[in-house]
Parts: structure tokens; sequence; C-alpha cells
């Protein structure tokens, strides 16, 4: 009996994904997913509908991930919609949005040229899709999909799904950690079940169909565009990976050009793109001293899209505005280098760097091998 109920649960959502696929509202297929950023408050897994509005400052970084599995990175200074660089009477496509943006003089660039990109494994795997009672949720599923719940972890009650008004009672046999999603309540494309308990709604669910999307990217981008974000989230770190280099950027609390006046501090916000290693020094040759991670809580670890502030928590030691700042600059790594760096760049913020040092950085961090490392550059000036 468990193999029937097996095929006939799999035919009732075959049928039922056909046919409300048709009727269903989907996504704007122009809809992007954020794949990586140094925006600040920017992270990876956000939905940009084409009528968002996308702000990147000037020198940060915004990578989309389409639905076609295309990529499309953005350099700031940047501030509109995709709605307003959607190609008149062309395909959409990820190359025809990077022919509008650079029409409107905004550095964009098409990674991998094409939508072949695949992340090189099968994508979140929706053959076995469990469904948690008691934890509101949208889950995406195919025809092949076999969908479970969970027992509860709240102990015994009266359970059951309800759907505009209709409810199918609930029961897991003494032992059992799942049972399948009945045979007889047909899951759509949209269908949306409340989870009760005792007549109470204790969690709503949502199924998805993402059977008509192909290729490992594109469903990646599907899946967060309808709201899967769990089933995806993994998947979407690990493409971001394969695809997109380590980025830094680094701010003040005056912008990009800063200027100001001997002795006043100086707050920095330093962001990368994915989780990392961060050097910096600050000053030029002849006056450079390391800033992070020299004394840092945690040492030179970064986590991706989150904001360092200089001083701030891990790092108290700041800058006071002096001629002899002059730029600050860091390096982004994507595994910990620091055995293989002097001992002076990681020591006392106080200490300055041998001059010979100072004046070879570039040339240090590109002799490192078995990593990829990125670098921004931000100038200073002092009246």
């Amino acid at each position: 009996m468990p193999r029937l109920l097996n095929h006939l649960g799999r035919a009732v959502l075959h049928l039922g994904l056909a046919v409300a696929s048709l009727a269903c509202g989907r996504a704007h297929a122009e809809d992007a997913v954020l794949l990586a950023s140094t925006v600040p408050g920017y992270n990876p897994g956000m939905v940009v509908a084409t009528a968002d509005r996308l702000s990147v400052p000037e020198g940060a970084t915004a990578t989309l991930l389409f639905q076609s599995g295309e990529v499309l990175r953005l350099r700031g200074p940047f501030d509109g919609t995709l709605a307003q660089q959607r190609p008149s009477g062309g395909s959409g496509s990820a190359a025809m949005f990077a022919d509008m943006f650079r029409l409107h003089g905004v550095d964009a660039t098409v990674i991998g040229g094409t939508r072949s990109i695949n992340p090189g494994r099968p994508v979140a795997a929706l053959d076995d899709v469990q469904v948690d009672p008691e934890r509101s949720g949208t889950y995406c599923v195919e025809p092949a999909t076999s969908v479970w719940i969970t027992r509860p972890s709240g102990g015994p009650g009266t359970y059951a799904l309800r759907r505009k008004g209709n409810n199918r009672a609930l029961a897991w046999p003494q032992g059992a950690q799942r049972i399948e999603w009945p045979a007889d309540v047909p899951i759509e494309d949209g269908s949306q079940f409340e989870i009760t308990t005792g007549g109470t709604a204790r969690a709503t669910v949502t199924f998805r169909d993402v059977a008509s999307t192909t290729g490992g990217a594109a469903r990646i981008a599907r899946g967060f565009v309808l709201g899967c974000r769990d089933q995806f989230e993994e998947e979407l770190k690990r493409f971001s990976r394969l695809v997109v280099g380590p980025e830094v950027w680094i701010t003040t609390d005056r912008g990009r050009r800063p200027t100001y006046h001997a002795g006043e501090p100086i707050a920095l916000t330093v962001t990368a793109n994915m989780d990392g290693y961060l050097y910096c020094v600050a000053g030029a040759d002849g006056g450079a001293r390391p800033l992070f991670p020299a004394g840092a809580f945690n040492g030179a670890q970064l986590p991706g899209s989150v904001p360092l502030p200089i001083p701030g928590r891990r790092q108290p030691v700041g800058l006071t505005a002096s001629p002899a700042v002059g730029q600050v600059r860091c390096w982004l790594a994507d595994r910990d280098i620091s055995p293989e760096l002097p001992h002076a760049l990681l020591g006392a913020p106080s200490a300055p760097l041998p001059d010979q040092m100072a004046g070879e950085l570039d040339a240090l961090f590109s002799h490192i091998g078995g990593t990829r490392i990125e670098t921004d550059v931000l100038t200073i000036r002092t009246e």
C-alpha cells in the first residue's frame, strides 16, 4: 500500500502542477537575485524585482543572478531600477541589460557571457521535501518530488491540513519521524495550506512549481524569487564562490571622496562580498602602518556582506586625519594568508612599516599563491 500511495501522490502532484501553472501568477522573468555585494545592507539572496530601487554607491559592486541563469555585475555609482534599464523590444538577457547600463554610464559586466554557467553539481535536492508542521514556509517542488510532513516536536495533539475550509486529519504512527503528504490532497503551484492543532492554525505552507526551470543556476534564482530560500541558500553560496571572485569596498563617514581637517577622527567602513580574510594599511610610502587585523578581535576573518567599522568593536584603534594618512588600502583573500605575510603587517597598529615593504605591498600580495585576492584603495584628503 505505501508504494501505491507514493505513486498516486506523485501522479496527483504532476497533474496539479501542470494544470495550476497555467493559471497561477508567476514572478517576472527579469526579477533577479543578489548573488554577491559590497553594498552594506545588500545581502546575498535578496530578491531584486524589476521595479525595486537598486542603489550602488561609487566603487561598490552588486552581482545579480537572473532567472535565465545569467550573471550581471554592476559597479557603482548607480541608483535606479532594472525596469528603467530594460531593453526596448529586446530579449531582456543579461547581455542586453549590460548594454543598457553601459549606455547610461554604468560599469556593467556579464560574468561567463552566456546562460550556460553550471554550478557543477546537482542543485538543491527536490526529490525529498520535508515540511515542518510547526514552521511556516514556502517549498519548491516538481512532479518527481516526494513531500513529507515531519513529526511535530510539540508533543501529542490533533493535527490536520486545512485549505478553503476543508480539513484532512494527520497522524504519525508510533516511532515514525515523518509521514508522506496525503495522496488525496493534491498540491498545485501556489497551493497554500494551514497546518492546524485542535482547529488553530500552527503554520502556513505554500508550494511552488519549478519543473519548467532548466539549468542549475536558473533553478537557484527561480527558487529564491518564488520564496524557497531555505532549500536553495547553500546552493547560492556554492555558486557564488564558483563564479564571483573576492571584492572589498572601503568608505568613510564622509563618503568615497572625503576631506577632513587635521586632527579629526576618520570613521571607516569596510565591506566584503564574500567570507574572506582582510588586511588593511593606512598611509603611503614612508609612513604606512598596519590598520587591520593589527590587534583586532577574531583576527583577519571577515564575514561576507557584514560591514566592518573601524574603529569599532573588533578594531578599537582608528585613524586621525593628517597629511601622513593619505590613503587606506585593503586586500581581501579567500583564505587565511596571515602565516605567509610579514609579521610587521599584523603587528601593533602604531608601528610604521619599513619603507621598502610599504612600497612593495601590491607585489607582496600578488606573489601569494593558492588564493584569490582583490584590493581597494581609498584616498583621504586632509586640509
